[in-house]
């Protein structure tokens, strides 16, 4: 990936990174820097799909965003944005649209230089080849999708030509109103401007969302716009480190703005080349993990097994968050496979569910074991009226024993159904023959939480759940 995208800044700071070693970023003699917000952390290993997975539809494109999370298997959306002639925030890889257009090929035809209303002219599944992409074109490949976007082919089945055209990013946003983004502002080396333009035009996007504050993860190479865009939108709280002030970071400095992910490549080659290029995830992770940073890792194009069970291993062995995958069927397989569930602690697939009567994530289940002598009979769960977005609220646990049998001790795990609202995992209740036990729980709405919520309260088979709705 980072060998297609053309930023000569990217050579001079990793150099310098290598050169200094690990020392510094085991010890950096400053106090921690931690995340505006903690979303991000805790998530297990994330499928991130680079431009909605770009070797298995067309990148950038809805089409490729909405198959991605409904059928194959992302956690998370990854893109790309440049900012239109009229102003408009667009999502899309290269300043030149007919890399993965039918646009003409020539420099009056760039991004910037076009509106809307002309960009939504061009096919922007003209070029996409299954296993490809839009990468090393020929018009011998098959292109099953040139011609949906121009009307000329029929779409499939639950899609429109406009999920084939290029996309807004608030279009995305409003598709995706529960999925967790990475939008990167695009740099342009002959225009400097063009990432600027990028920061003041998304600021005001995210601006005007400010429930998108925590799950949206605004990147850059560019430090200065990174800068810019903290000024334009000083409370929208994720954001990543650039690339240009990875060297400083690694030097031991903090990462201002603050982030709450740092973004490298898995690995890079010096120069002169003595050898094998380095892995850069070991000379980052004790710095992030010092400040409490996520580690999202792009793929170099410089390891001969990216995208196989072996590579996604060696990220998770190294300390990885997640990965920026061009083909997230496959990672979401070995996610699947190797027992890692999704953020929200849910089964990945069918065959992590464990059997009845068992709990966990296959193929790590557990026997739940009931005391006979403490054996429930109830349990009920007691929660009125609403919570507030950003407020907390009491929920009553009523765990009730089975009469004439001993007493004793039980774990009851709690559930909540909207992952943005908050509550312990457990609690730990004493029982009394034929008693019934009450104890408190504090739940807690984050900012943005919305919708309804289902708390679920469980042990040795029985159960109770209450449902609230969340008011912003």
């Amino acid at each position: 990936m980072l060998n297609r995208i053309s930023l000569a800044t990217i050579f001079a700071v990793l150099v310098g990174i290598f050169a200094t070693g690990t020392a510094a970023a085991a010890d950096p003699n400053r106090p921690a820097t931690p995340p505006p917000t903690d979303f991000w952390q805790d998530f297990g290993f994330l499928n991130m799909a680079h431009q909605g997975g770009e070797l298995e539809a067309p990148g950038n494109t809805l089409y490729a965003f909405k198959t991605a999370i409904a059928d194959r298997g992302a956690d998370t959306l990854e893109m790309d944005g440049y900012v239109t002639a009229d102003g408009v925030f667009v999502v899309t890889h290269d300043m030149l649209p007919s890399g993965t257009s039918n646009a003409p090929n020539d420099s009056d035809h760039e991004i910037r230089d076009l509106t809307l209303a002309e960009l939504r002219g061009y096919d922007f599944g003209y070029k996409y080849s299954p296993g490809k992409g839009h990468y090393s074109f020929s018009e011998a490949d098959p292109h099953p999708f040139r011609g949906v976007a121009t009307g000329d082919v029929p779409p499939p089945p639950g899609y429109s030509a406009s999920d084939f055209q290029i996309a807004t990013f608030e279009q995305v946003l409003a598709a995706f109103p529960d999925t967790p983004l990475n939008i990167d502002m695009k740099s342009y080396s002959p225009d400097p401007s063009v990432t600027l333009a990028a920061a003041d035009a998304l600021g005001a996007i995210m601006n005007a969302h400010p429930e998108r504050s925590e799950d949206v993860i605004v990147a850059s190479f560019s430090q200065a716009s990174m800068e810019r865009f903290h000024e334009v939108a000083p409370t929208h709280k994720a954001l990543s480190g650039s690339l240009d002030a990875t060297l400083s970071y690694v030097q031991g400095n903090a990462l201002t703005p603050t982030p709450v992910a740092v973004q490298p490549p898995d690995l890079f080659q010096l120069a002169p080349a003595p050898g094998a290029p380095t892995r850069t995830i070991p000379i980052l992770k004790p710095l992030a993990d010092y400040d409490g940073f996520a580690v999202h890792v792009w793929g170099s194009d410089k390891d001969p097994d990216q995208e196989s069970d072996p590579f996604y291993a060696k990220l998770i062995e190294e300390g990885a968050d997640g990965f920026f995958t061009q083909v997230p069927s496959q990672l979401h397989q070995y996610l699947c496979e190797n027992g890692f569930p999704r953020p929200d602690g849910s089964p990945r697939c069918a065959q992590q569910i464990c059997p009845e009567g068992q709990t966990g994530i296959a193929p790590d289940c557990a026997v739940v074991v009931v005391d006979k002598k403490s054996k429930l009979s109830r349990i009920k769960v007691v929660a009125k009226g609403k919570i507030k977005a950003g407020k907390k609220k009491k929920v009553t646990i009523k765990v009730s024993a089975t009469p004439g049998l001993g007493a004793g001790k039980v774990t009851v795990r709690i559930k909540s159904s909207n992952r943005k609202v908050k509550i312990p995992a457990s609690i730990k209740v004493k029982l009394k023959p034929g008693a019934t036990v009450k104890k408190t729980v504090k739940i807690e709405a984050k900012s943005k939480a919305k919708g309804k919520v289902k708390i679920t309260a469980t042990s040795g088979g029985k159960g109770g759940s209450a449902k609230l709705k969340v008011k912003r």
